[in-house]
């Protein structure tokens, strides 16, 4: 399962870069950030869609200081596009997909296990990610772990302690 998700990721990965990408790696950082490569075009741009925010650059350690998070949107444009808020209960897990989730007031521990989601939390002690293909967003996290695949998690404030064994986990501070 894992070989056949790492072959689709490197196939969009090559997808991407013959489409018109192109990656900057910033020295001394682990940050990976991929930026689009402006074509050549005569047709007008499409008007903007109602998404949820665009996948963040990999890496698999806190940065704290950089701000990677210029191509996500920040907390308050995800918060605005939630298509549901429920309050925080004791041990809450959110497995929808595609959805963007807004979670409100302080949890001990939340578990995010849905496929191509954004949640959006206020306080975490422990935050559990196993789904693929999320953004989720916590004001303060204390513990981290991430199981899943191509998942990024912003925080704000003091940097969390982070067991990743997940596959191109992003974890950065959110410094908007």
């Amino acid at each position: 399962m894992r070989r056949t998700a790492l072959s689709l990721l490197a196939a969009g990965l090559v997808a991407g870069m013959l489409a018109g990408c192109s990656i900057r790696v910033d020295e001394g950082q682990d940050a990976v950030i991929s930026t689009p490569v402006p074509a050549a075009t005569t047709a007008a741009p499409a008007a903007p869609a109602r998404t949820a925010p665009p996948a963040a650059p990999t890496s698999t350690a806190p940065t704290a200081g950089v701000d990677s998070t210029s191509n996500l949107r920040t907390r308050d444009e995800a918060i605005a596009l939630a298509d549901s808020t429920i309050a925080c209960t004791p041990g809450l897990v959110i497995p929808d997909d595609g959805r963007v989730v807004r979670v409100e007031g302080a949890c001990d521990d939340v578990t995010v296990s849905g496929f191509a989601a954004v949640v959006i939390l206020d306080d975490v002690s422990t935050l559990t990610v196993t789904g693929d293909g999320l953004v989720v967003y916590a004001k303060a996290l204390t513990d981290l772990s991430v199981s899943g695949d191509v998942n990024t998690v912003v925080w704000r404030g003091s940097a969390p302690r982070v067991d990743d064994t997940g596959v191109a986990t992003t974890v950065l501070r959110d410094e908007r």
